[in-house]
């Protein structure tokens, strides 16, 4: 029976959900979660996020050194050190985003269970929010913004079994509401993410609009 608690499995979590823990260390921690529902629940939600970032990923390469600054500029080390879960993703999503993309939508057929706790809670500089439908709608999932350099939105949406396409407005502080891209589902969920030019601190709302403009969803950010 495996000897690691639940804190050493939380701090391998990412490791394995990226598929770089191996040897003993993956033997002890595939123990664990065969006994263990609430790490189970982190490593799920923890591949479900790597998976999405992995096909987020541009298919050119960046210029040498680049990845390097970037992670520097989000206070991440390149020597090995281990870092809790949602640290290790956010800084990989603001990596992702870094390296040239502007816009990308992720079909994910892992609908989002809001039910479970969010680890990504806790990444610095990221805010997550909750979408709530609205009246008469299923459309569920969560948002998370980043106010760094670039910064950006990422959000995971989840409406049972339909493949709509949703068009996402941000509402700012001043009343002001923009556009700034569109996805679509598929089989009930997908991911969608970009890079803004706005200052993330002034959003505070992210609307869902169906394709007749109505508002399916909301997320109060702030």
């Amino acid at each position: 029976m495996s000897t690691l608690t639940c804190d050493q499995v939380h701090v391998l979590a990412p490791e394995l959900a990226l598929g770089t823990l191996s040897g003993p260390e993956r033997a002890d921690v595939l123990e664990h979660l065969e006994h263990c529902g609430d790490c189970q629940r982190l490593v799920e939600e923890l591949s479900d996020a790597a998976d999405a970032l992995l096909l987020l990923a541009p298919e050119i390469e960046p210029p040498p050194g680049f990845g390097g600054r970037v992670l520097a500029g989000f206070d991440v080390p390149t020597t090995r050190r281990r870092r809790p879960g949602v640290a290790v993703l956010g800084a990989a999503a603001a990596l992702v985003l870094a390296l040239g993309l502007g816009t990308a939508t992720v079909v994910s057929h892992h609908p989002s269970n809001d039910t479970r706790r969010s680890f990504a809670l806790g990444a610095p500089g990221v805010v997550m929010a909750r979408f709530t439908p609205s009246p008469g709608e299923q459309t569920g999932g969560k948002v998370f913004s980043y106010g760094g350099k670039p910064a950006w939105v990422f959000m995971t949406v989840h409406d049972d079994g339909s493949s709509d396409t949703y068009h996402c407005q941000l509402e700012l502080a001043d009343g002001h509401r923009v556009e700034v891209g569109t996805f679509g589902l598929h089989d009930g969920a997908g991911s969608w993410g970009r890079t803004l030019a706005i200052d993330v601190g002034q959003i505070r709302t992210v609307r869902l609009l169906d394709e007749h403009g109505a508002t399916a969803a909301t997320a109060r950010l702030r």
